[in-house]
């Protein structure tokens, strides 16, 4: 067995799939490097062969067609911030993108499929493609398989990143009607978030008749909690509504995040104010 890991670059998707599924475990799929190269120069990650995507070129891009926007896997944060099919049919995620931390290095390097196969608590992509019901293309030795974001976050046994390849990111797009906002509470310009929140909102005749929220950054995960604010819809938006948020929220976070960035009883607190932040900044886009 090498003392020094390998490296392998495929030229082709099809080469990447059938090279990782011969490999044993240790294997990581590399492209930005932004997620995987700090984890392994502090030595959490101690990978056996390293498999560089960055020659498949079908995994970049950007198009709109069936009335769906697709983003490769390997596009990079500033692409999705500047793109004008983005901007066009998912603007919360042209907004959103554009909180990524870690300033120009990590928005012209670091990927959206990176961003998502990491699953890290504290990245701003993941909140907002909850609420737009995103759903992820994944290719492995067995095929090709689409899944929503919401199923990827509560399933493990896809592989991704060692076993399987993000190839793309599916959305919908979003009604011209809608209201929306990305919310981020951080300590310093560019750092991670101590909690985020992603919000959709549609009203008629000044009435809430839709809402989507989400919740970054507090848990391990971050959690869609639409389900749990349906009592505002049919209301009018008032302050007497922020308890009603505040006291719905306090339920879901009982495994709140303890670090640098905060401690889990305040993050749990943080949680309701940032998505009542979120909710009346989108009620202002309708404004």
């Amino acid at each position: 067995m090498s003392l020094y890991p390998q490296f392998a670059k495929p030229n082709t998707t099809e080469q990447a799939s059938q090279l990782l599924s011969g490999l044993s475990t240790g294997a990581v799929i590399i492209a930005g490097g932004q997620e995987i190269m700090p984890s392994v120069n502090y030595g959490h990650l101690m990978p056996s062969v390293y498999v560089d995507i960055n020659s498949l070129k079908d995994l970049v891009g950007i198009n709109f067609e069936n009335n769906e926007l697709s983003i490769g896997a390997l596009t990079v944060h500033r692409d999705i911030q500047n793109n004008e099919l983005v901007k066009e049919h998912v603007p919360l995620l042209s907004y959103a993108a554009q909180w990524v931390g870690g300033g120009w290095q990590v928005h012209n390097r670091g990927t959206i499929g990176g961003n998502i196969v990491s699953m890290h608590p504290l990245y701003d992509i993941i909140p907002s493609l909850l609420i737009l019901d995103a759903e992820v293309e994944i290719i492995s030795a067995a095929g090709t398989n689409r899944v929503s974001i919401s199923d990827l976050l509560n399933d493990t046994s896809h592989g991704l990143g060692s076993k399987s390849i993000l190839s793309k990111i599916i959305i919908k797009p979003m009604s011209k009607s809608l209201g929306w906002a990305y919310e981020k509470l951080k300590i310093t310009s560019g750092g991670y978030g101590s909690a985020n929140s992603a919000a959709i909102v549609e009203t008629k005749n000044s009435k809430i008749i839709s809402l989507r929220v989400s919740v970054g950054a507090v848990s391990p995960l971050p959690v869609d909690i639409s389900s749990s604010l349906s009592s505002l819809i049919g209301n009018e938006w008032n302050d007497s509504l922020n308890d009603i948020i505040t006291s719905k929220c306090s339920s879901l976070f009982d495994d709140a995040l303890s670090d640098q960035q905060g401690d889990d009883q305040w993050r749990r607190s943080m949680a309701s104010v940032m998505a009542i932040r979120s909710i009346k900044a989108a009620l202002k886009k309708i404004e």
